[in-house]
């Protein structure tokens, strides 16, 4: 990999080595293949394998989002914070991590970010609490899935929506304007 690397200097190539190398234990050399990529538009191809693979390790997670060679670049800063919040949560700073998981964010349900937080810092019965006062069809398949991490598969199954209510969920398209033809006035066509 090292000699495809310096031959040309493709961010798969880092990407590859850079995994290889955490799978070893390797964390701060696999942080300095990577780093010269960070300033790439797509770096997040160099930061997503090495934050996936340390998902279950929050330490060592908080080390790589908190490591001053790891800047990501062309906006993906926000993915910084998320990841920043996973971990603080895994190491069960949850407060802290509501704090950074930037809730301000329009695509993201600060009550749902708050309960997946919560869920992963093993705090189930607050996840669920969450959860149950949101009372919507997502809501319920989350809280589904927190009961059965905690052994109650029954409430559970009780509490998981429907089919009918999932589709009614579902958002609905809007009717395209037809022309005299029948078809769509509006791409595509």
């Amino acid at each position: 990999m090292r000699e495809a690397i310096a031959a040309d200097d493709w961010i798969g190539y880092r990407a590859w080595l850079s995994s290889m190398l955490l799978e070893e234990g390797r964390l701060d050399d696999a942080i300095v293949v990577a780093e010269p990529g960070f300033g790439w538009y797509d770096c997040s191809n160099l930061l997503v394998p090495l934050v996936h693979s340390l998902f279950d390790r929050p330490e060592e997670l908080l080390y790589l989002v908190e490591h001053p060679r790891v800047v990501p670049h062309h906006g993906h800063e926000e993915f910084q914070h998320g990841w920043r919040a996973w971990a603080l949560a895994g190491l069960c700073r949850v407060d802290e991590a509501i704090t950074v998981a930037r809730l301000d964010r329009p695509w993201a349900d600060p009550r749902f970010v708050k309960a997946y937080l919560l869920r992963q810092a093993g705090r189930l019965d607050d996840a669920a609490d969450e959860l149950r006062t949101l009372g919507t069809v997502k809501a319920r398949e989350e809280l589904c899935e927190v009961l059965v991490l905690q052994g109650r598969a029954q409430e559970a199954i009780a509490v998981h929506p429907t089919v009918a209510e999932q589709r009614d969920a579902e958002p609905k398209p809007e009717p395209v304007p037809l022309g005299e033809n029948g078809y769509s006035l509006e791409p595509p066509f």
